[in-house]
């Protein structure tokens, strides 16, 4: 007799079998699927159980409906080689869901997953760097990392943890700050998720969130997923004001300290790519990279569908950048559309240049970009021109 596909709702028995299997990963704990399952998404456990009916191996699978689109979302795959019946009964699962995308990720995946092709799909590799907090942890700083944590100690700075959910705008605020300094270096960085998602991991119990403080000040700020075993940093940012004193070098150095006192072996960094600087800070502390690991992102219906899928995405994501910069920058002001004009839409409120604030003019190109390459892709949707106030 061979091994059964299941997959089945997350209730707590399936999900603490998982558990025990890797004791060591925060993507595979009751706390982060009721997490996911706060932050909207349906939640799945899919295992491959032997003839007796144990579990092999399996993994927590995330759904999510949006208009014609289905996104079936694994972030931890388990160990299965290409070849696995693994990979035949989800594309099957796939079908049966309609799902339209499958995101197939390796966070804190064991070593040995492979992934087939799924009909079109965009393949990658990450690295991951885990610090072993059995040892002398302190001891694996290199020199600079070492500098920075005693200057930030010299400098009054304190980590503080917390399950605060009024403590997540100030988190947000650091990885935005974070963000826009790896763009204005021109790094390609990663979206954000919404603070609904840092909620849900804070209220679930699946994270936990670590802040350096200066007197009051926040100054550098991460979340940690936690396991019986192991840990994981979910997300990281600092101020300019933090780097300047080595608060980012402190959080890090402070959380291992934590999750060593908790009785954790280790504590996973996250990924980056091998040879960039990101991957330096980290192996700074001592953290040894893995082997790479692959993720993928595929379309797995049908062909109709991913001709308006092609179409569509784009739009929708330079109509995203485009309402979040408005968001940002002009407080919702009024505006008055005007068809068919050579000026196109026009400002109500003839006065309202003068409410833009200069920074934008001045420095933040990266808003004025996205306000520009939004309004051309929408242009011929909308049937009218965006005065966008170029100084």
């Amino acid at each position: 007799m061979s091994a059964s596909f299941v997959a089945s709702p997350a209730d707590e028995s399936v999900a603490a079998e998982l558990s025990a299997l890797a004791p060591e990963n925060p993507f595979a704990t009751t706390e982060y699927f009721e997490s996911r399952r706060q932050a909207g998404w349906a939640v799945l456990v899919v295992t491959q159980r032997d003839p007796t009916g144990s579990v092999e191996h399996g993994c927590g699978a995330f759904l999510k409906t949006r208009g014609w689109f289905r996104k079936l979302e694994i972030p931890s795959l388990p160990a299965v080689s290409a070849d696995d019946s693994f990979w035949d009964d989800l594309r099957e699962l796939c079908r049966r869901l309609n799902v339209t995308k499958l995101e197939l990720g390796t966070f804190a995946s064991p070593l040995g997953v492979e992934i087939p092709d799924f009909g079109t799909c965009m393949h990658r590799t990450r690295c991951e760097f885990v610090l072993d907090l059995t040892d002398d942890f302190f001891a694996l700083l290199d020199r600079n990392h070492r500098r920075n944590v005693k200057r930030a100690r010299e400098a009054g700075l304190v980590v503080k943890r917390t399950l605060s959910i009024e403590a997540v705008s100030a988190h947000r605020a650091m990885i935005d700050r974070s963000m826009d300094r790896r763009r204005a270096l021109g790094e390609d960085v990663p979206s954000v998720g919404p603070s609904r998602e840092f909620l849900a991991l804070l209220q679930s119990g699946a994270g936990e969130l670590y802040q350096v403080f200066r007197g009051e000040t926040v100054l550098s700020s991460g979340i940690v997923l936690r396991a019986p075993n192991g840990a994981y940093g979910h997300s990281t940012g600092t101020s300019p004001e933090g780097m300047a004193v080595g608060a980012s070098h402190f959080l890090v150095h402070g959380i291992a300290s934590q999750l060593s006192a908790d009785g954790v072996q280790t504590y996973n960094l996250g990924g980056a790519d091998e040879e960039s600087g990101l991957a330096r800070f980290k192996t700074g502390f001592g953290a040894s990279p893995r082997a790479p690991l692959p993720s993928a992102s595929c379309y797995v219906g049908p062909l109709w569908r991913r001709t308006a899928y092609r179409a569509i995405e784009p739009v929708r994501s330079e109509q995203q950048i485009l309402l979040r910069s408005l968001k940002e920058r002009l407080a919702r002001p009024k505006v008055s559309r005007q068809l068919a004009s050579p000026k196109g839409l026009r400002w109500a409120d003839p006065r309202i240049a003068g409410r833009i604030p200069e920074s934008w003019a001045a420095r933040d190109y990266d808003h004025r970009d996205s306000l520009s390459r939004a309004a051309k892709t929408l242009v011929p949707m909308l049937g009218f021109e965006i005065g966008l106030c170029r100084q």
